[in-house]
């Protein structure tokens, strides 16, 4: 199942897709892309956070820290975010079942990557609904770095 928001192919699990979701902070977001393009460099990135995102924005902001890919573990945390804070949403993405997902028309790491994060998240989306009154939390932690994305998307500076 190839996702890509451009091509409208299966946009609405797409990180463009408007699936408004909020941090720790509280501070909304739009999209993933909103978030992650906010967060990407290390901090909070207020002139990319202000700027009029909608469904199918794409801004760039700073430069992506990438030190112990830690970008790629903050997409991780957001996309999961965005699901979780978006019940309909992560409904839609967990009936997919085990369908594999593609990012065929990027480029770039995400190619590759998205999918597998997707992946991921789909997986534990699946097993917290199998279990939604453990005592124990679902830990999503980042598969480069073991880092536990959900307790701090925005400190791990």
């Amino acid at each position: 199942m190839n996702i890509w928001y451009g091509t409208k192919e299966n946009a609405h699990l797409s990180n463009l897709y408007a699936r408004p979701f909020s941090d720790k902070e509280g501070r909304k977001y739009v999209s993933v892309e909103h978030a992650y393009q906010t967060w990407k460099s290390g901090s909070f990135d207020s002139a990319t956070y202000e700027r009029r995102w909608r469904c199918g924005s794409k801004f760039i902001g700073k430069r992506a820290k990438t030190i112990d890919n830690w970008n790629i573990g903050l997409m991780r945390s957001l996309i999961f975010r965005s699901f979780d804070q978006n019940p309909t949403a992560a409904s839609a993405l967990v009936s997919t079942e085990t369908e594999p997902f593609t990012h065929t028309q990027d480029r770039g790491v995400w190619r590759t990557l998205f999918p597998l994060i997707l992946t991921e998240v789909r997986t534990e989306l699946s097993t917290k609904r199998m279990a939604p009154h453990s005592s124990s939390p679902v830990v999503c932690l980042c598969p480069f770095t073991g880092v536990n994305f959900h307790e701090h998307i925005d400190t791990n500076q």
